[in-house]
């Protein structure tokens, strides 16, 4: 499968991306949708990567209405190191401009010396806008659950039956400057976490494609419906 190098890491390393075009809704439908399905944010959930490489190379063969654009590593430093943070010790997911951002932090959760400060965080933010996203599936590990923010706890309620993991509104820690904070909380948009079991795909592909499939389908204009003005 094929990507495109979106912009580089701290390090200069690629994040790479892919658009899967839709197919287009059928007459009196809803337009397209766009929905972006991103992993490895964290540098230490290299399963979050595979699932989405591996359900990825399967759009090509689908007949989507919706646009998805595929981001399987958002932290490409961090995976090469084996850590969850990128090359500054910075947890992507604190660096987003969420209204709730704070630089105080425990250990191992440095936000960075702004909003944005990164360059993993400033090219996914700059992807958000540019490719006029409709709705975000950030795929985590290791907790096992569907988490949502957001006006989407049908959607993420859809998910989480296809996988047999549970859905929880709150995942039990404040995530101040995370991307569902800004996206969800602040801007009243759609966003799903999708979080993995602990260990490699091969112990739960079957769980992780059928939730990422139920997460397409559903969004999808002229499938299950789903009255999409109410969380677009």
């Amino acid at each position: 499968m094929t990507f495109q190098t979106l912009g580089l890491s701290r390090e200069g390393r690629p994040v790479q991306g892919r658009l899967f075009p839709g197919k287009g809704a059928t007459a009196g439908a809803d337009p397209a949708r766009r929905l972006l399905v991103f992993g490895g944010i964290h540098g230490d959930e290299p399963a979050s990567v595979d699932a989405v490489l591996e359900w990825g190379a399967s759009l090509g063969t689908r007949q989507q209405a919706a646009d998805v654009w595929v981001v399987p590593a958002v932290n490409p430093d961090g995976l090469a190191a084996g850590q969850k943070n990128n090359a500054a010790d910075i947890d992507l997911n604190r660096n987003f401009p969420a209204r709730n951002f704070m630089r105080s932090h425990p250990p191992g959760y440095d936000p960075g010396p702004a909003p944005l400060s990164e360059p993993e965080t400033a090219l996914l933010a700059g992807l958000i806008e540019e490719a006029s996203i409709d709705a975000i599936v950030a795929v985590h590990a290791p907790f096992a659950c569907v988490n949502f923010d957001g006006p989407a706890q049908e959607w993420a309620a859809a998910v989480a039956e296809a996988s047999g993991w549970p859905l929880r509104a709150d995942i039990g820690y404040p995530t101040p400057g995370s991307l569902g904070s800004w996206w969800g909380a602040d801007r009243g948009r759609a966003i799903l976490t999708l979080e993995l079991p602990a260990g490699p795909l091969d112990f739960f592909r079957g769980q992780a494609l059928a939730a990422l499939d139920r997460a397409l389908d559903w969004w999808h204009p002229v499938g299950r419906s789903m009255n999409l003005r109410q969380i677009g």
